[in-house]
């Protein structure tokens, strides 16, 4: 069966390139009907951060990337004491850590077979090697200065042996030289690699614990992984990788190594320096998890049509936001494949991940988004009609970007205050002109509100339907878009036909009903209140000039 994994390391948050990598490993399983399995890296002890596994963790989940099997935190698994989270699966476990004893098992093997050996050189001498080397520009023979300077028997001591040692030697693996090795990569190609340019290198730490080549060359091979997909900045390790596989098991997985994420401008990888590597950072922002999905799908893929969003409007309906996102995956997965992952660096662009969020913002049901967003709103609706208060939130709805810019319009109808006189005034007018055109226009409302009350019955009658009937969410809104255009083509054609200045009526009325210089249009507003509150905020208004 195809397996391919993750193995993210406990230091820290979820970048956005590694939910990527997660998110092109997930597809890859998925259109090959195989198996994404998670495991964590947590052999490099100095940077490990304990409670960054359940971040992660959850980080994922929010963002529908869970995996088939490794860690998790789903209470059925097994439970793992030290990071509190969950392991399932028959290849555990999937905590590397909790796996020394088999890299030991693995590391005194390969010291059997001559694949290994312990270097006793101290940090000072290493330096001083170091240096030789830059000046005679080759690589370094570690095998053959510890041979001259230990002598075999020491070097190829048993791992027990080594780790007790008061000399903290580092294993190291020994490359065969005077060879080539072609090494494949299913997005880049084959390469040549001259392994007389190669140098030996450590894969177990005094302390015990293996490095990543050690760990990924026994657990990749133990967990029957088909393909490792990973950063380019591991490519240059890649002659290393195959070198060990191929010469300890005979046989290596497909690798594919992913171009970087690049920042919004310069060439540089998108780092923390930008401040914007943190997938959390954007959830927290209010980015829809279905936004985040969609538009890190297409940073180095692209399907080759002009398709951009994979869930239509029907699926915000009556589809809980976790179910949305497995249609999401599936969506994206038809059209997923190897030949349209890009070889070139993909560029992060905040502008174009605002535009998905907004397109998904809108497919929202008016109560999921009212719910999501964390309105302080919510706080009103005892003080307000029911309707109104939704409609309220609607007119966030329509213009938010991110799911927290609630009451930056509904605050103009939920908490409105009487404008002062310096704002109701339009170019060279007077109060006087105001205190008439304010007036002209609440007469042309209430003259003209029996042809509007039909719209307003039905949109009423909609939406007690909606609070049942979600499917009905279109219809609400076609109703409620007709009612604004109902009042835009009304109040247009009275100016028209009365010769009025078409900024003289309609920004004292703006102002009067919103109680802001910068709100939504009149006719928005107009749709909204009833006819008693549009009266008692016009009269205060002329009242008050």
């Amino acid at each position: 069966m195809f397996r391919t994994r993750q193995a993210p390391s406990p230091t820290g948050y979820l970048h956005i390139g590694t939910a990527r990598t997660v998110l092109f490993t997930k597809l890859l399983a998925k259109i090959n009907n195989g198996i994404f399995y998670l495991r964590i890296e947590d052999t490099d002890r100095s940077r490990l951060q304990q409670d960054t596994v359940k971040v992660l963790l959850r980080a994922l989940d929010k963002i529908g990337l869970n995996a088939d099997e490794g860690v998790t935190l789903n209470i059925n698994g097994e439970k793992d004491g030290f990071y509190g989270i969950y392991q399932e699966g028959r290849f555990g476990p999937y905590i590397q850590s909790e796996r020394k004893e088999i890299y030991h098992t693995h590391a005194q093997k390969l010291i059997d077979k001559r694949l290994a050996y312990w270097n006793y050189l101290s940090a000072d001498e290493k330096t001083e090697i170091q240096e030789l080397k830059n000046i005679l520009k080759q690589p370094i023979d570690y095998f053959k200065i510890c041979k001259e300077k230990y002598g075999e028997e020491k070097m190829f001591i048993s791992v027990s042996e080594g780790l007790s040692s008061e000399q903290k030697p580092l294993l190291m693996y020994r490359i065969k030289r005077e060879q080539k090795i072609i090494c494949p990569d299913l997005l880049l190609g084959k390469t040549e690699f001259d392994l007389n340019l190669e140098e030996d290198f450590g894969i177990m730490k005094s302390d015990g614990f293996p490095s990543y080549h050690l760990a990924h060359l026994v657990d990749d091979k133990l967990m029957e992984t088909s393909l490792v997909v990973r950063g380019q900045e591991w490519y240059s390790s890649l002659p290393k990788h195959i070198t060990m596989f191929k010469d300890y098991w005979e046989s290596c997985p497909d690798y594919i190594h992913l171009p970087s994420i690049l920042a919004e401008t310069g060439n540089k990888k998108m780092s923390k320096r930008d401040g914007n590597v943190n997938l959390q950072d954007y959830l927290d922002k209010g980015y829809l998890p279905e936004a985040i999905l969609n538009y890190i799908a297409f940073l180095g893929w692209n399907p080759g049509t002009e398709k951009e969003l994979y869930l239509d409007r029907i699926d915000f309906q009556d589809i809980t936001q976790p179910k949305r996102l497995e249609k999401l995956l599936q969506n994206i997965s038809v059209d997923f494949n190897i030949d349209r992952l890009s070889k070139s660096p993909a560029r992060f662009n905040t502008e174009k991940l605002n535009w998905f969020n907004k397109q998904y913002i809108n497919y929202l049901s008016i109560f999921e988004f009212d719910k999501i967003s964390s309105s302080e709103l919510n706080s009103l609706v005892k003080d307000t009609n029911q309707l109104q208060y939704f409609l309220s939130v609607k007119l966030d709805q329509n213009r938010a970007i991110l799911t927290t810019q609630v009451g930056v319009e509904s605050n103009s109808v939920l908490r409105w205050e009487k404008p002062g006189t310096d704002i109701l005034i339009w170019k060279n007018s007077s109060t006087q002109d105001i205190k008439i055109n304010l007036d002209s226009s609440l007469q042309f409302i209430t003259n003209k509100w029996g042809e509007a009350l039909f719209l307003r019955e039905r949109l009423e009658k909609i939406f007690s339907q909606t609070q049942l009937d979600k499917s009905n969410e279109v219809k609400f809104n076609e109703s409620l878009q007709e009612l604004n255009l109902f009042w835009e083509t009304s109040f247009k054609n009275w100016i028209l036909d009365n010769s009025f200045q078409t900024g003289n009526i309609l920004w004292p009325l703006r102002v009067s009903l919103s109680g802001q210089k910068k709100s939504p249009s009149p006719f928005e507003l107009i749709s909204i209140l009833d006819i008693q509150e549009i009266k008692k905020r016009i009269n205060e208004v002329i009242e008050s000039l």
